[in-house]
């Protein structure tokens, strides 16, 4: 047991400087910062992403540690969620992290909550197709994400950001209201902490349907890689 905990807690330091990305940057990685210095310089090769040097156990944990950092970071579940999903998998697609800004609830409103949006968008990029007349790939990507949405009801009990506010907080905020904004932002234990949990849980089940994508008999599937900034698709 004590060895178990020890493991896990590597894991967790290991990844947690690495998966730091930070939102206001738009998807872009601390160590990028440099890059513009060190022009003229012969490029780095770019990391292998987590998701093919870690064993599934070890994933998951070092996932947990990554969905916290970015939260702490972004206190936003859409772009934390797939921030994490970006970085493990090595997607492309920093330019949804933008896009994904006003998506929480979209615009708060109560509607689908972010972590459920943002990771949809990851899935997206994992099994979307990427031609525009091609009916059958968006066929097929449906059933990935359709998983997906059926793991998290079962687990968070509904998509929807009111009814899971409800769950968590025992009451549902109107986040357009100041006044109610701001009893939710003081509420205790706060939202980067409760919100923060379920951005981990979407993001683990996330992967874990993508994971289990790959290796279905018949499916082969390949993770769409680029630098942040890149456009999706």
């Amino acid at each position: 047991m004590k060895g178990n905990v020890g493991r896990r807690q590597f894991v967790r330091t290991a990844v947690a400087s690495a998966g730091a990305w930070v939102c206001a940057g738009a998807g872009v990685a601390p160590a990028m910062a440099g890059e513009a210095a060190g022009a003229g310089r012969p490029a780095a090769s770019k990391p292998v992403p987590l998701a093919e040097s870690l064993s599934r156990e070890d994933l998951i944990e070092a996932m947990s540690a990554i969905a916290e950092s970015n939260m702490r970071q972004c206190h936003h579940c859409a772009q934390a969620s797939f921030l994490t999903l970006q970085e493990v998998f090595g997607l492309e697609g920093g330019a949804i992290v933008k896009a994904l800004t006003p998506l929480p609830g979209i615009a708060e409103r109560g509607e689908t909550c972010g972590a459920v949006i943002g990771s949809l968008m990851a899935l997206g990029l994992v099994f979307g197709r990427d031609r525009v007349d091609d009916w059958a790939a968006w066929r097929a990507c449906l059933a990935p994400a359709r998983e997906f949405c059926a793991r998290f009801v079962r687990e968070q009990g509904s998509t929807q950001c009111g009814d899971l506010l409800e769950k968590h907080f025992g009451r549902r905020f109107d986040l357009g209201d100041p006044g109610d904004l701001a009893r939710f932002q003081s509420a205790s234990p706060g939202p980067t902490e409760v919100c923060g949990r379920v951005v981990t849980e979407a993001v683990r089940m996330a992967a874990e349907v993508i994971l289990e994508g790959r290796r279905r008999p018949g499916r082969r599937v390949e993770l769409k890689r680029g630098g942040a900034g890149q456009p999706g698709g």
